[in-house]
């Protein structure tokens, strides 16, 4: 198969299964890294690659799952060498059949700042190390998996577009609740990684079949019925004494039924399944196509932990706002984060549902102010940020920092600045705010806004922005003064939503 018919939608692609338990039931030893099968016995871990394309995987995972800088310290091998070696041998199956041969990346095994000590962009070194030498390597894509932070999710999606031009395919594991470990939900999940150019999104490790189904259905139903989908569930649940996991190959392959109803467009396998897994899973989805009935998507903005559908009034605090405020001015200027935090909090608790950050004081460096307050705000709120700027390099350090879909306030009519911003809102996956004026001002008619949504919304659309992530404020002034003002608002408003959608 070759990478451009992965995602033609011609026909249901097989993953491959687990690889782990593979190696240990082949002759890993307690304490041997998994990491240097290929360069301790690529025998071994090629006959692992072969059987699995023998079985039907149309895609095969390298051995690099923790391939990465930490987690070979003190092994002797360089990243490069053992990515290098892990590609080979799974390349060497892969020709038998045709198969595509994935750089496959998990965890760094350490949290994100602020849930942890690890840097944003430390973590995003780490991965662009591996994906450089996996591209090097001859990988034909990128498999992230076994994600649980979203914000390190986001690091490894960074790294895939920025160090190679190979298609990625992300995964999370989510646990029996709906949430990752670290508490991100389904539905953020499927809006951030959609939004930072992940080709497929899926869910593998953790569950069963069974108890990951009603997460994959979510998922399906958060995404354009175009965008691809994918399963990698475990082989049920491990054993209490260790002697494997609880579902058979057939076990598996009946629970797996069910998935052919969601328009997926792969499945493989994760912990505990085996070659015989993949083989029953080719019967199960041999007449299936991938691709959904399209539906109206929603607009979101999120965190991790809180996705707000902006489906009516939706309520955003406009606190985090210098303007006017001299306590929060005197605060920025000192980089003082307590007194912008206990803003957020407080709006938080009188039911806000999205919070406005705003940096754009004369006399600070706003780029510096506004990274910081992001960094600092995501770590006591979980609502979903508004980034209020019409700074580009502000917006880009904001964006890139920020965990989740934001929305960037603001854009006008001006060419210039939508020419700036929005490249920046497509690049990080946030939706926009359009405000209806240029360089002469607000229009006094309904007619004159309108006429700059329009060119707003082409501009938008044509960076690759979608219309569920588009926003336009149609702007008003004083009422008492100018009455007239008011009902070109309400016009403008209607023609907006009727003729823009």
């Amino acid at each position: 198969m070759q990478i451009r018919e992965v995602f033609d939608r011609k026909r249901f692609v097989f993953l491959d299964g687990g690889m782990g338990t593979q190696l240990q039931a082949r002759g890993l030893q307690p304490g041997q890294k998994p990491e240097l099968a290929a360069l301790e016995m690529p025998e071994v871990l090629t006959a692992i690659h072969t059987d699995y394309a023998n079985a039907g995987a149309d895609i095969l995972l390298a051995n690099t799952f923790g391939a990465n800088a930490k987690k070979l310290t003190g092994c002797g091998h360089t990243v490069e060498e053992v990515v290098s070696a892990s590609i080979t041998c799974a390349r060497k199956a892969a020709d038998t059949t045709g198969a595509c041969v994935a750089l496959d990346i998990g965890p760094l095994g350490e949290l994100l700042v602020p849930a942890g000590t690890l840097a944003f962009e430390d973590a995003y070194n780490e991965f662009a190390q591996v994906i450089r030498a996996g591209a090097a390597a001859g990988a034909d894509l990128v498999f992230l998996e076994t994600m649980t932070d979203l914000y390190e999710l986001k690091a490894a999606l960074l790294a895939v577009k920025e160090n190679s031009s190979l298609p990625v395919l992300a995964s999370m594991s989510f646990e029996a609740g709906g949430r990752t470990f670290t508490g991100c939900t389904v539905e953020s999940f499927a809006a951030t990684a959609r939004g930072l150019g992940a080709d497929a999104v899926g869910i593998n490790c953790s569950l069963g079949p069974k108890e990951i189904f009603p997460m994959a259905k979510r998922l399906t139903e958060a995404l354009p019925g175009s965008f691809p989908v994918f399963v990698k569930p475990n082989a049920g649940l491990p054993r209490a004494d260790g002697s494997g996991y609880d579902i058979t190959p057939q076990l598996y392959a009946m629970q797996m039924k069910p998935y052919r109803e969601l328009g997926l467009f792969a499945a493989g396998g994760c912990c505990g399944t085996t070659p015989e897994f993949i083989q029953l899973l080719n019967g199960v989805f041999a007449d299936c196509r991938p691709g959904r009935p399209d539906h109206p998507m929603k607009s979101v903005v999120c965190s991790p932990m809180d996705c707000v559908d902006v489906d009516g009034i939706t309520v955003v605090g406009e606190r985090i706002n210098p303007t006017g405020k001299k306590r929060l001015q005197q605060a920025l200027r000192d980089g003082d984060s307590a007194y912008p935090c206990t803003q957020a909090v407080a709006q938080a608790e009188a039911g806000a549902q999205v919070l406005d950050v705003n940096a754009g004081l004369p006399g600070i460096d706003e780029a510096a102010t506004l990274e910081q307050l992001v960094k600092d705000l995501q770590a006591v709120t979980d609502l979903p940020l508004q980034l209020d700027s019409s700074n580009p390099e502000a917006l880009s350090r904001a964006l890139r920092i920020y965990n989740g879909k934001p929305i960037v306030n603001s854009v006008n009519g001006e060419p210039e600045t939508l020419e700036k911003i929005l490249p920046l809102c497509k690049k990080y996956g946030a939706a926009v705010v359009g405000l209806a004026l240029d360089k002469g001002g607000i229009p006094p008619t309904a007619e004159g806004r309108f006429a700059i949504a329009q060119r707003i919304v082409a501009a938008a659309n044509a960076a690759g922005i979608p219309n569920e992530d588009i926003y336009i404020d149609c702007l008003t002034l004083t009422a008492s003064a100018q009455q007239e003002g008011a009902v070109q608002t309400l016009e403008a408003l209607s023609r907006c939503k009727r003729e823009l959608g």
